[in-house]
């Protein structure tokens, strides 16, 4: 189980759940206790030897970053140093990685151009506030959903600079550090200047990708890559979207320009370009999302007579197949419970509703929990409604049901009723039976198949 941190940052700032951590850089939620708001937090151990005024030089730019106030682009809210770490203040993450998306989503014409359209639009006004030269790596973006429509944010808040400007490096293609040369723009491969039309280009491959399923230029190793942005021939979509009009084309070769004065001129000029293929596509900004990105609203905590009345009585849910696939059960997946059947076969049970009960069905009784362990119970040490976990707007909660056989998340026996933080990667114990949660989108630390098997 990932440790928990109850400690305070910047005397403001109560570290919740563990995001990432990559040696370098660990991501967290947390809590501001003057404004009861969840908040991301970023927390970075810098050298010994850099003085601290040297430190708030190099943090300077995120006072301006502080301003920056767009639905396109992540808000930082604080910044400072505590003992011998930096950490930065930001809206708390929302939705799944641009990464995940092109992962797990079919993304159509009209979704990739929307898609970018938004990215264009955070662009815009970064390079307005003197931002640019940013890490438009699909990591570094999310997506998330306003109803029914994605809502598309950037998340580079200058991390890559500063890691540099620190003395820290990093060839892992996962971490902050790394300048991946795929998605890098011919002038920073030869040490040129890089600035709004290095950005341009780097959303001309994100288009691409968006659009084909694949990156233009990709060697096989890291300079090879390098060489083919710098002088390969940029790919006919067509050859992968046959579909792609000839106006799509155009875009590319222009956004994917060797030569920076034969980009678009600006951020704005690749978003008006985008926006005149309305008429073919329909409305641009925003599009209808995949189930995968849908928004998650909070839930309103309910007191322990609520929590008894939805019990045993009145259970309309059907309980989950155990040997059911996500997708045929619903759109929506918001974590899973990961059982190790054998060594090779780990099974995931889909989480799809902000509120379940999990337990062991019994048609006798007529209870049906919502997510039925008795199949990997058979020694029955699962009580029939055994524990809650509910989902309020960023943070997931796991609580004990006066089980029998108590409820376990890693060491700790859960009290009855009291809810505890539950992070992507923590071992339960539901009676004997031993599961994983795990939060889609989220990197496993460590990797989930070493986690399963301790």
């Amino acid at each position: 189980m990932q440790q928990r941190n109850a400690r305070i940052i910047g005397g403001i700032y109560r570290i919740g759940q563990t995001i990432a951590n990559n040696g370098l850089l660990t991501t967290y939620t947390a809590y501001n206790h003057n404004t009861n708001d969840v908040v991301g937090l970023y927390s970075l151990e810098f050298p010994p030897a850099i003085q601290t005024e040297t430190l708030r030089q190099l943090l300077q730019p995120l006072e301006q970053r502080r301003t920056l106030q767009s639905p396109h682009v992540l808000q930082v809210h604080d910044w400072g140093l505590e003992g011998k770490y930096i950490y930065i203040a930001t809206d708390p993450p929302r939705g799944v990685t641009l990464q995940h998306v092109l992962d797990h989503e079919n993304i159509d014409l009209q979704r990739a151009i929307n898609l970018l359209a938004q990215i264009a639009q955070g662009l815009k006004e970064l390079h307005a506030r003197g931002f640019s030269g940013l890490d438009l790596r699909p990591l570094l973006i999310t997506v998330d959903a306003i109803g029914t429509t994605d809502r598309v944010q950037i998340d580079d808040i200058g991390l890559r600079p500063l890691l540099h400007a620190l003395g820290y490096t990093s060839q892992r293609s996962q971490d902050i550090a790394y300048r991946d040369p795929r998605y890098a723009a011919p002038e920073y491969i030869h040490g040129q200047p890089s600035g709004p039309w290095s950005d341009i280009y780097q959303a001309g491959l994100l288009l691409f990708e968006l659009v084909s399923g694949r990156l233009p230029f990709v060697g096989r190793n890291a300079a090879e890559t390098g060489v083919m942005q710098s002088t390969s021939p940029i790919p006919s979509i067509n050859q992968y979207k046959h579909d792609a009009p000839d106006e799509l084309q155009d875009i590319i070769n222009a956004a994917l320009a060797k030569d920076p004065q034969k980009r678009f001129s600006s951020a704005a000029a690749l978003q008006t370009a985008l926006e005149a293929l309305s008429p073919t596509f329909g409305r641009i900004m925003p599009s209808p999302t995949a189930g995968l990105t849908r928004e998650m609203t909070p839930v309103e905590n309910k007191d322990d007579i609520t929590l008894r009345s939805t019990l045993i009585e009145g259970r309309n849910t059907q309980p989950i197949a155990n040997g059911t696939s996500p997708h045929e059960i619903a759109d929506t997946v918001y974590a899973y419970l990961c059982f190790e059947k054998s060594v090779e076969e780990i099974q995931e049970i889909p989480i799809t509703q902000k509120n379940v009960i999990i337990g062991r069905l019994d048609p006798k009784r007529k209870v049906s929990p919502d997510i039925d362990l008795s199949e990997f119970d058979p020694h029955m040490t699962i009580s029939r409604q055994h524990a809650r976990i509910r989902f309020e707007g960023t943070f997931f909660y796991i609580e004990d049901l006066k089980s029998r056989n108590k409820t376990r998340l890693g060491e700790l026996v859960l009290a009855p009723l009291k809810a505890e933080l539950l992070q992507h990667g923590d071992v339960l114990f539901f009676g004997s039976v031993r599961t994983v949660f795990k939060i889609p989108g989220m990197r496993d630390i460590p990797a989930f198949n070493e986690r399963i098997r301790k």
